[in-house]
């Protein structure tokens, strides 16, 4: 049985291990961490979870493409799914609220109900969301094993929504938000996907997926489904070992060998993968002298998706009754600055629609900010200097949400800040970053894909989300079955998938 080393157990290392494992092939994964699940983690506080990840699992719904390669990861079975009544509501300072309904009838009458000069505009928007809604994005074989029939068959499936892909591709969320008379539907719009900018794809894609029953929230949060894809691993008789540091690839003439860990041991195998970060894995597990062109272009010119500073609090406050929404999003009367950027719209999410997220009877608020890796990272050599920025994000968050529940400094039990350089230091994500790479129109034409190999050396791959850009979960686990599907095909074997029953 031919041996198979994984460095990294995050969602894309797993996933790797349960194909292989599937495919007959003896997986063993390596994890500098003492739990699986990289980014998709969820860490203990005073009695409080802090979710870090899972906030709307793309392949919840039996409909989606995803949701089979969910269920053969074992992630879904036996698992509730929570589907929220609106990706997002937002409430301005005169008290008026307007909210992104899934249903999108009820979504329409709303907005029109709070606007009528603004019909058109928001038949357009509910326009491109019903639209979407049966798009079905393609997954199941790696492009690099695509052939014509496959290309033309996915050309056809683009075929009826280019016209729509195209109108939206060009329209920012600053842009259309701007054809709204109403300010709270034009604010509302313009920062519903967290304040960040970008193309109105940000919020008509997941809009559209949670309109149909995909893109739930897994009851347990995220380490529990990081959990239950690592048992999926090991029920398929794979090993992971944790604390063990992957410094090197071992290689010799021309194919990679095995690794080498921090404390100087040294492990063989038939072909290594790297599901990591893709920098640290090009230029210091390997010499950095092979590097893909599209590798580099990336990493030289490539823009990444800016990093994100999260504040969660505990607090003595049952908001079981609360709307049941991906994120709450409320205008504040003086903008607060919250790692380097001001925020006028404060965005919090509850979690008392999962009970094991916090004592009985209390809540756990998390808010996320996009923010600058430069303003952490002039803070990585003062320790006194980033505790003191922590503890000052954490008053502005604290001071942002009295204005929203007057009183609540009082009820605060738990206090959680994680910036860039958390994550950084956690997972060894390059600048800290939640996703990947923003690779736009132009990019996409020159290169249909991220390659999961290097020049010159065999038996070695790349295996996440930074291989899948933009990255999140569902791009993670694809690429890890889609590295074996590249083995499978490489070594002439057939590629074989197996679910396990509910």
């Amino acid at each position: 049985m031919k041996k198979i080393i994984i460095i990294g157990a995050g969602i894309s290392g797993l996933s790797a291990g349960c194909y292989a494992a599937m495919n007959g092939y003896e997986a063993r994964i390596l994890e500098a961490h003492s739990l699986p699940g990289g980014l998709c983690t969820t860490w203990k506080r005073n009695g409080y979870l802090v979710d870090d990840s899972c906030h709307a699992l793309m392949g919840s719904g039996p409909g989606s493409p995803y949701h089979p390669i969910w269920r053969e990861l074992g992630a879904l079975q036996g698992r509730s799914i929570v589907d929220y009544e609106s990706f997002a509501g937002m409430t301005a300072l005169d008290g008026r609220e307007f909210r992104l309904y899934t249903d999108l009838d009820r979504l329409e009458g709303h907005m029109k109900e709070l606007s009528p000069a603004d019909a058109a505009p928001i038949e357009e928007f509910c326009g491109y969301v019903r639209r979407f809604a049966d798009f079905k994005i393609p997954v199941g074989k790696p492009p690099e094993l695509m052939g014509i029939l496959d290309g033309l068959k996915m050309v056809l499936g683009f075929l009826p929504f280019i016209k729509v892909f195209g109108a939206l591709g060009s329209l920012t969320m600053e842009s259309f938000s701007a054809r709204f008379k109403d300010p709270l539907l034009r604010e509302g719009i313009r920062n519903a996907n967290y304040g960040a900018p970008g193309t109105l794809f940000s919020i008509v894609m997941p809009l559209a997926w949670m309109s149909r029953k995909d893109g739930g929230y897994p009851i347990g949060g995220s380490l529990a489904l990081a959990r239950a894809v690592e048992a999926r691993f090991t029920g398929l008789g794979g090993k992971v070992r944790y604390g063990a540091r992957v410094t090197r690839v071992l290689e010799r003439n021309g194919r990679a060998t095995g690794v080498r860990l921090e404390d100087g041991t040294e492990m063989e195998a038939d072909t290594v993968i790297a599901a990591c970060d893709m920098k640290s894995t090009l230029m210091n597990l390997l010499d950095g002298s092979r590097v893909d062109p599209v590798h580099k272009e990336l990493l030289e010119s490539g823009t990444l998706t800016g990093p994100v500073t999260q504040v969660a609090v505990g607090v003595d406050l049952d908001l079981a009754g609360s709307p049941v929404s991906q994120l709450e999003l409320f205008q504040l009367p003086q903008p607060v600055s919250i790692g380097g950027r001001s925020v006028e719209w404060f965005n919090v999410k509850h979690y008392a629609f999962d009970p094991g997220m916090a004592p009985r009877g209390k809540s756990v608020l998390l808010s996320m900010f996009i923010c600058d890796w430069p303003y952490w990272e002039k803070l990585k050599g003062d320790p006194a200097a980033y505790k003191a920025e922590k503890e000052r994000t954490a008053e502005a968050c604290i001071g942002a949400l009295e204005t929203r529940y007057p009183g609540i400094r009082a009820k605060i039990e738990m206090v959680d800040v994680a910036t860039p350089l958390t994550y950084e230091r956690f997972t060894g994500n390059w600048k800290g970053t939640h996703m990947t790479w923003q690779t736009g129109e132009e990019f996409q034409r020159r290169h249909p894909y991220i390659p999961k190999t290097v020049p010159g050396l065999e038996g070695f791959y790349l295996a996440s989300m930074w291989t899948n850009a933009p990255g999140g979960l569902p791009g993670a686990a694809d690429a890890g079955r889609g590295v074996i599907q590249l083995i499978c095909a490489r070594e002439k074997k057939r590629f074989v998938t197996i679910t396990p029953p509910d």
